[in-house]
């Protein structure tokens, strides 16, 4: 496990939360859908926490999970790895009284992800490292 690797905060207005963090001091990066060039998400990629700023219309792309997630939500992620590493680790939440509630998917950057919640609700990313045909 290589742990936590980001915390994605649901925003209400993207343009405003990212001028916020980068006046905190981060440098951000945009993230965009396929075939639309639109910021639909930002990355700090320096800075004093790994944090995503993430739209709601956005989340609901990589998360399908009900409820859907909006502004004032967080979903903190966690990177394995390998894929074994991450299915035993849903494993072990379904067993220890949390919830899957997006089984470990491939998704379209080259990470297999799934949802998880803690027994108050809390969502955990549960993601494999970027494959090296994904890699930048």
């Amino acid at each position: 496990m290589v742990g936590v690797t980001q915390i994605n905060l649901i925003v209400a207005d993207l343009d405003r939360s990212r001028a916020f963090y980068a006046a905190l001091g981060c440098q951000l990066r945009s993230i965009v859908t396929p075939g639309d060039e639109t910021p639909r998400a930002w990355e700090v990629t320096a800075g004093f926490a790994p944090v995503g700023l993430h739209t709601a219309e956005f989340a609901r792309w990589w998360d399908s999970s009900a409820p859907a997630s909006g502004p004032g939500s967080t979903t903190i992620d966690i990177t394995f790895d390998g894929r074994t590493d991450a299915v035993g680790f849903v494993e072990v939440i379904r067993t220890s009284g949390g919830q899957v509630l997006q089984e470990l998917t491939n998704m379209p950057w080259g990470q297999s992800y799934a949802i998880c919640a803690d027994p108050d609700g809390y969502r955990w990313g549960i993601k494999t490292a970027p494959s090296e045909e994904s890699a930048p």
